[in-house]
């Protein structure tokens, strides 16, 4: 940077000295010349100042007036070229520029102020391009940083080690993605210079910088501003390889779900995301009202980073999905219990832990104790649906068909045969839920038995008609369900789930839990 010593020090200049050595460290912007008796409203500071002296002033009271302007203004200092209305400095502008630390040099007569100005203006130039090859070097390492896939972390060390500074990275939610300390607090209530990062919608962030001394020079702002950059291709870069594993994530889970892959395949795919395919467990979780289930999967995957859970995950329509790596079934509802603390999260559903192809049936018995979640369940608490679970469709379908015929897609029958068996058979309890005087539906259940020679008050039947209606329930979560079966599903859904018992242990779970029992199934 160019200092009012260095123009002093210029060869064959013969520039001297008059008042105000303690000012020669000061930097100098910019050289200007005027005659004017106050040229501070043209100037921005920092400027070196060249006149002849025609604007300061006979009088000892205006050259001190003049001066005082000058370093008021924040001026770098001023030249008087002597000879011309002053043989030499005035000894006020000497004393004030003394008692100011404002520096007042002497330019000889036979000197131009143009060979200062050239001199100046090369300096400065200079001084401009190495300050731009120096940053363009460091623009260099960064670009190199992101081009390697280096991640964010190499590129705040190098900001950090060039220019000292703190930083930190945060993202549209607040959450803090890289930090940098310099020593000093780096807290919400430090001033700090933030710029935005590039991102669109909830994708944006914000780099936090901190300077090593009381500001930032114009170096360190370019270099910021080459960082800002690169930030920004980097968070980019993440988002698109994010936007890549989520997509091939869904597309693992769905596969697990259809059971498209074998036991090797599967493997395969789990490590390949970083995954132990030794044993998963599966999690559901229904979002709240007021989020979505991608905001949930956002909340739950930043949840389980935290905790340094390795985990998989996809968003649905109707949900979120996890796969965590976690030997022990009791260990992922321990984990399902922390997530359900989440605002986000209504209920969540546990499977066993698996490998393989078992994981599509874990992802079928976690979303099936979503049904009987408060908040959490797991596959334990399916009770003897867990049985259903594992069958195929053709297996349900030739059931239900059997047990159900052309009734199976009778909503009305299938409803109110559903909250009977919830009931435990009390006719005026499920009367009373189905807004329906007990002949009514009495005469409904006359009508099943008719059309399928069963009826839910014959203990045989009774079991049967259940394991139909589960089985219905079933087949209507399963992927690609058509649209009858979830008609179907909503009739044989109970409004307030809880625990699957059988239809068989209705007493028992009643004196158990004190409660009448419901009998849930997705």
């Amino acid at each position: 940077m160019l200092r009012i010593r260095d123009v002093v020090a210029a060869p064959g200049l013969g520039i001297g000295v008059a008042a105000g050595r303690e000012g020669l460290a000061n930097p100098v912007r910019w050289i200007h010349s005027s005659e004017l008796r106050d040229p501070t409203p043209w100037l921005e500071g920092g400027e070196l100042l060249l006149t002849t002296g025609l604007g300061i002033g006979a009088s000892p009271a205006a050259q001190v007036a003049y001066v005082r302007r000058l370093a008021s203004a924040g001026l770098a200092g001023l030249a008087l070229g002597v000879g011309f209305g002053f043989e030499v400095v005035p000894r006020a502008i000497s004393t004030v520029g003394d008692r100011l630390g404002f520096p007042v040099l002497t330019i000889p007569y036979e000197l131009p102020f143009i060979a200062v100005t050239k001199m100046g203006f090369t300096r400065l130039a200079g001084e401009q391009l190495e300050l731009m090859t120096d940053a363009l070097a460091v623009h260099e390492r960064l670009a190199a940083l992101v081009l390697e896939g280096r991640g964010l972390e190499p590129l705040l060390d190098t900001l950090h080690e060039c220019l000292g500074c703190g930083l930190r990275v945060v993202d549209g939610h607040g959450q803090l993605l890289g930090e940098r300390r310099n020593g000093r607090p780096a807290v919400a209530s430090s001033p700090a210079l933030e710029l935005a990062v590039g991102g669109h919608g909830e994708a944006a962030a914000v780099l936090q910088c901190w300077p090593r001394g009381d500001s930032f020079d114009e170096y360190d702002l370019l270099v910021l501003h080459h960082g800002q950059t690169a930030v920004a291709f980097e968070l980019s870069r993440r988002r698109a390889v994010s936007a890549t594993e989520l997509r091939l994530a869904g597309d693992l889970f769905e596969d697990l779900e259809h059971d498209r892959l074998d036991d090797r395949e599967i493997d395969r795919r789990l490590a390949a995301f970083g995954l132990d395919p030794a044993a998963c467990a599966s999690i559901v979780a229904e979002p709240a009202q007021s989020a979505t289930p991608e905001q949930l999967r956002q909340e739950l995957t930043h949840m389980l980073e935290t905790e340094g859970v390795p985990h998989l995950s996809t968003a649905r329509s109707d949900a979120a999905m996890l796969l965590v790596q976690l030997s022990e079934e009791r260990d992922a509802v321990e984990v399902a219990h922390q997530l359900a603390r989440l605002d986000t999260a209504a209920r969540i559903g546990v499977g066993r832990p698996a490998s393989g192809r078992a994981l599509g049936r874990s992802l079928a018995e976690a979303r099936a104790a979503l049904e009987a979640a408060h908040p959490v369940g797991s596959y334990r608490d399916l009770g003897p649906l867990e049985l259903i679970l594992g069958l195929p469709d053709a297996a349900l379908e030739a059931f239900v068909d059997r047990v159900l015929g052309d009734t199976a897609g009778n909503r009305s029958l299938i409803e109110s045969l559903t909250t009977l068996l919830d009931c435990g058979c009390r006719w005026s309890e499920a009367a009373a839920r189905l807004g329906v005087h007990r002949h009514t539906l009495r005469y409904r259940m006359e009508r099943l038995r008719e059309r399928t020679g069963r009826h839910p008050d014959v203990g045989g039947d009774r079991m049967e008609l259940w394991l139909a209606v589960k089985a219905i329930q079933v087949l209507a979560r399963r992927p690609d369900s058509p649209a009858t079966r979830q008609l179907l599903f909503d009739a044989a859904s109970t409004r307030e789930p809880s625990r699957m018992d059988s239809p068989s242990s209705t007493s028992a779970s009643s004196a158990r839990t004190g409660t009448s029992t419901r009998n849930t199934l997705p």
